[in-house]
């Protein structure tokens, strides 16, 4: 389970690269969303871990 979110982690924070280049801006809506689900992804992994 940890590596499958690891690896959603990785494909998302490409994801999240592309729009933000695509968008311009870290406050376009699409691209405020998508960060904020990763940092959901990457609290639950740090989870996992401890």
């Amino acid at each position: 389970m940890e590596n499958d979110l690891q690896k959603l982690i990785e494909i998302l924070r490409k994801e999240l690269e592309h729009r933000y280049f695509k968008k311009g801006s870290f406050l376009h809506p699409e691209v405020l969303l998508m960060s904020q689900q990763l940092d959901e992804y990457i609290v639950a992994i740090q989870k996992l871990k401890h």
